[in-house]
């Protein structure tokens, strides 16, 4: 899913955050490029606790408060000191942008940043001024702030906790896109197979060797998988069934053809045969 040369990582990635947070799908609200003020600032993704009392049980957002501002870098954007202090301004924006004065508390308010490498020199600069708490694999809580906050490392994640979170990449190998894929075939929801298939899509023309192998060798596998994995799949097939059905109208063309030889032969071996009778009959009446 390209733009240009530019990979459109931002729309599967919002999708894998739901799909991270499904347990709890219920009670959560997702604003996807949350408008910041009049101004052309957007937060990524907006997750809002329906009920403040909702218990996340994803570990990414077990920390989460009642509004939850999620960016998301790619593995083709840069993290630094700056971006660090552009998300937490965002923040900022929210709180101070909501309508009536204190609507939402500064209290209630959380900050996620998510990418697939771990940005050691912010991390480092972070520590001097903060306590950075690594709370789970890949998960580092900064204590101290104005706003709780973490930063989320993709490469560092559970796999079997978090394999769509951990499928944004370009060095995905065979048993984690086979991984990917029966976690797909395992979803109930038609919601969630449709996110799903957004993810599928980016990451399998991202990884695209990896993903033809496994269609080359998945006898077994659906061909509604086959065409979401390789789309031009379906185009073949149906430039395929286009040439089978001209085959079989040349073919059908080709028998009505002989058959009309056919009957033209037969009607000159029963003249050739009437001119051999008449021959005969005037052999004899001149003897």
């Amino acid at each position: 899913m390209e733009i240009g040369n530019k990979t459109q990582w931002h729309p599967a990635f919002c999708s894998i955050m739901e799909l991270e947070l499904s347990e709890n799908k219920a009670g959560l609200m997702y604003d996807r490029e949350h408008n910041l003020s009049s101004e052309p600032l957007r937060i990524d993704l907006l997750v809002i606790k329906k009920n403040p009392d909702e218990v996340i049980k994803n570990e990414i957002g077990a920390f989460f408060l009642g509004h939850n501002i999620i960016e998301y870098k790619s593995p083709d954007d840069k993290v630094n000191i700056d971006t660090f202090y552009k998300v937490l301004s965002y923040a900022c924006l929210y709180k101070a942008d909501t309508g009536a004065v204190d609507e939402i508390l500064d209290t209630d308010i959380t900050i996620s940043l998510i990418r697939e490498q771990k940005p050691v020199k912010l991390l480092q600069q972070l520590c001097e001024k903060y306590q950075v708490v690594q709370s789970g694999k890949g998960i580092y809580r900064i204590d101290g702030m104005l706003f709780p906050m973490q930063i989320v490392v993709t490469r560092e994640l559970d796999r079997a906790l978090h394999v769509w979170l951990k499928s944004l990449t370009r060095s995905m190998d065979v048993a984690q896109a086979e991984e990917l894929l029966e976690n797909y075939g395992r979803l109930q929801d038609d919601g969630d197979r449709a996110k799903a298939s957004v993810v599928i899509n980016l990451v399998s023309d991202i990884n695209n060797a990896v993903f033809i192998q496994i269609v080359s060798g998945g006898e077994r596998m659906s061909e509604e998988l086959k065409e979401m994995i390789l789309p031009e799949l379906g185009e073949v097939k149906r430039l395929l069934a286009e040439s089978r059905t001209e085959l079989a109208d040349r073919d059908a063309k080709l028998a009505d053809r002989d058959a009309k030889l056919a009957d033209k032969d037969a009607k000159l071996a029963d003249k050739d045969a009437e001119i051999a009778e008449l021959k005969r009959l005037l052999a004899e009446k001149e003897s």
